[in-house]
C-alpha cells in the first residue's frame, strides 16, 4: 500500500511560539535569549517612568546644606510710634468753607522703623558654605515651577526668566544652584515627602488653565501638610480669574489680603518700598493667603517674571534690579523659614 504524501509543517509566524520562523537555524537559541534580555530591560525602565506617575509614588526635593542653624530670614524690626498733631488752621468762622480737624485718637502715626540687626543671606551660626541647618549635604538649590493644564504654564521661562532668577539667588546667597529648572505638576506636589518637598513653587502665565479635584487636594496638602509656598506671577489676560478661582478651591476658608507696603517680605534681605508695580496686569499690590500665621501664597499682579527675562520685558535696570530683589527676599525667607520647621519635624529644633 503505498504511503501517503507527507506534508511540510506549517511555518509558525507567532514570535511567542518556540518553533516560529524567528528563533530557526544556527543561532536560534542566542537571538531567543537577545531578544528576551531586550523586552526585559523594556519592561523595567516602563514600569520605573509609569511608578513616577502614580500616585504612591513619593517624591523629594533637598535644601542646600549649610553651617550651623540658620539665622532668622525676617529682621527684627523696632517700632517708634510718635504721635504727629496736625497744625491748626485759623480760619474765619463766618467763612462758607468748613474745615474738619480729626482728633488727636484719629490722628495717623508716624511709624519709624529701626533695624534691630542685620541679616546676610544663607548666614548661619558657625563657620562653613551658605545654606541650611536641614539641608543635604551636595544638594543645589533648585528653581521649580508648576506644570499645568491649558494655558501656558511656561510663560517667560524660555526668555531666561527662571534661570536668571536662579543665577542671581546663588549669586546674591553665595550659594550651590542648579542651572536647570525643575517642573512638577499640581498631583505631583502632593507626592512629596514630609520635609523634603519645595519649600517654594513658582506659577505662572497668561491664560486660563484646567485643573481636578484630585489637583485641589494634592495643592492644599502641600501648601498646609508639607509647608509649601506658591509663588505666582500674572502674566495677563485670563490668568488672574483662572488663578483666583483656583485659590478658592484650594483654601475656600482664607481670604486674599494684599501685601502692605511694610510687610517683612519687603524688609530682607533687601530693603524694599513695597511691591515693585510693573505692568500691573490685575492691580499694583500683591496679594497673599495667609494660614497659621505664615503666607502661604503670594501673588504678584504685574508679570514680576518679565522683568528677569534676558531683555527685562523692555523695563528699566532699576526695576529689573527691584524685581531681582523681591525674589531673593521671597526665596531666602521662605527657604529660611522651612529649614527650621523641618529641623523641628525632625526633632532637631524648637517646636
Amino acid at each position: 500500500m503505498p504511503a501517503p504524501d507527507s506534508k511540510p509543517a506549517a511555518k509558525s509566524w507567532n514570535p511567542f511560539h518556540e518553533k516560529a520562523v524567528y528563533w530557526q537555524g544556527k543561532h536560534g537559541n542566542l537571538k531567543r535569549f537577545l531578544t528576551g534580555s531586550f523586552l526585559l530591560h523594556i519592561l523595567l525602565v516602563s514600569s520605573t517612568m509609569l511608578g513616577s506617575f502614580m500616585p504612591g509614588c513619593k517624591k523629594t526635593y533637598d535644601l542646600v546644606k549649610g553651617s550651623g542653624k540658620p539665622k532668622a530670614m525676617i529682621k527684627q524690626m523696632k517700632v517708634e510710634v510718635r504721635k504727629v498733631q496736625r497744625k491748626r488752621i485759623l480760619v474765619n468762622p463766618n467763612s462758607a468753607i468748613v474745615y474738619e480737624v480729626p482728633p488727636l485718637e484719629l490722628t495717623p502715626l508716624n511709624l519709624k522703623e529701626v533695624t534691630a540687626n542685620e541679616y546676610k543671606i544663607g548666614q548661619g551660626d558657625g563657620p562653613g558654605p551658605a545654606g541650611y541647618a536641614a539641608g543635604r549635604e551636595g544638594a543645589r538649590f533648585v528653581f521649580v515651577r508648576v506644570r499645568y493644564d491649558g494655558g501656558n504654564w511656561d510663560f517667560n521661562m524660555r526668555n531666561g526668566a527662571d534661570e536668571n532668577m536662579t543665577k542671581e539667588f546663588g549669586r546674591r546667597a553665595h550659594m550651590a544652584v542648579s542651572n536647570i529648572p525643575q517642573d512638577v505638576t499640581f498631583a505631583e506636589l502632593g507626592r512629596y515627602v514630609k520635609g523634603r518637598s519645595p519649600p517654594l513653587v513658582f506659577m505662572c502665565g497668561s491664560y486660563a488653565f484646567r485643573y481636578n479635584a484630585r489637583e485641589v487636594k494634592a495643592v492644599r496638602e502641600y501648601l498646609l501638610e508639607n509647608r509649601g509656598m506658591i509663588f505666582a506671577d500674572n502674566g495677563g489676560n485670563e490668568f488672574h480669574r483662572a488663578f483666583m478661582a483656583f485659590m478658592q478651591q484650594v483654601l475656600p476658608e482664607v481670604a486674599p489680603v494684599q501685601v502692605v507696603d511694610d510687610d517683612p517680605v519687603y524688609q530682607a534681605p533687601y530693603p524694599l518700598n513695597g511691591c515693585p508695580p510693573l505692568w500691573a496686569h490685575s492691580g499694583s499690590r500683591a496679594l497673599g493667603w495667609k494660614k497659621d500665621g505664615r503666607f502661604v501664597v503670594y501673588y504678584h499682579q504685574g508679570s514680576l517674571s518679565d522683568a528677569w527675562k534676558d531683555t527685562h520685558g523692555g523695563t528699566s535696570a532699576e526695576s529689573a534690579e527691584q524685581a531681582y530683589q523681591l525674589g531673593v527676599n521671597i526665596f531666602a525667607q521662605t527657604l529660611a523659614s522651612y529649614s527650621e520647621w523641618k529641623m523641628s519635624v525632625d526633632g532637631k529644633g524648637p517646636k
